[in-house]
């Protein structure tokens, strides 16, 4: 039991070093206030220049990304407004605005690929893990992982045997909570870290059923089209479409999200 502790605590650790940190350097404040300024005045092309610039510093906020993709939706890239978007999703899941704009870019797109559903149940628990941040599900375990402590404590050492039973499903619970919010911090900084997505950026892709050139081709897919990467050979990626169909694809025409 001891051990099991000390290897939970190391893992709460763990996810306290990811947690996002909301300061940024006072240059890229500046930055992002000018091409803040420069979109606000009509000049896209000018503010997608800053924005760009401040995401080459390494500075990631949903807001630059969305900002960044009403700069390309604006000049007429509806491939690079849907990639953009996608990133300011993935750091705000459940922000609307950038649902909207992201479903307007898409019908600017060749490809109308059906969504193949998913089970109620299923997008229920994805919708629960994102409407709190990796701040929030983060913080929530430690706080309920230190009250388990406290009343397993009290358990210990307590001689009243009213007591002990309170102190003891009472710590059984706080350590329910701890060890669920955990799954849910590690799945968000899961989703952040791991770049398994990605938008299809060239014209048109012609998706094979083997990474080799000399492969069956299956289907032809164009720019803007979002996928999943589930496995990756040399310079060749195994793409999943929103609607099931699979196939490899060269790297060099995809886009990480």
């Amino acid at each position: 039991m001891k051990n099991l502790f000390l290897k939970y605590s190391l893992l709460l650790v763990t996810l306290s070093t990811c947690l996002i940190v909301n300061g940024q350097p006072a240059a890229v404040n500046d930055s992002v206030s000018a091409a803040n300024q420069l979109y606000n005045a009509g000049k896209y092309a000018e503010a997608n220049r800053k924005y760009q610039y401040v995401v080459s510093q390494g500075f990631e906020s949903a807001e630059v990304y969305y900002n960044l993709g009403n700069c390309f939706y604006k000049t007429g890239n509806a491939t690079y407004a849907i990639l953009n978007y996608e990133r300011a999703r993935k750091l705000a899941p459940n922000d609307e605005d950038i649902r909207y704009n992201m479903d307007l870019a898409r019908t600017q797109i060749v490809d109308n690929i059906v969504t193949l559903p998913e089970p109620g149940f299923l997008r229920w628990w994805k919708q629960l893990i994102s409407s709190q941040s990796i701040n929030f599900w983060g913080t929530l375990s430690i706080v309920t992982f230190f009250i388990f402590l406290s009343l397993f404590g009290l358990f210990l050492l307590s001689s009243k045997y009213s007591v002990k039973r309170l102190s003891f499903w009472f710590s059984v619970a706080s350590l329910s909570v701890s060890v669920l919010t955990f799954s849910f911090g590690s799945h968000l900084t899961s989703r952040l870290i791991n770049h398994n997505t990605a938008v299809i950026t060239d014209r048109s892709v012609r998706i094979k059923s083997s990474p080799s050139e000399t492969g069956t081709e299956l289907f032809i897919v164009h720019e803007g089209v979002t996928v999943q990467l589930t496995d990756k050979l040399g310079d060749w990626v195994n793409v999943s479409l929103p609607d099931g169909n699979k196939g490899w694809v060269k790297e060099s025409s995809i886009v990480r999200i």
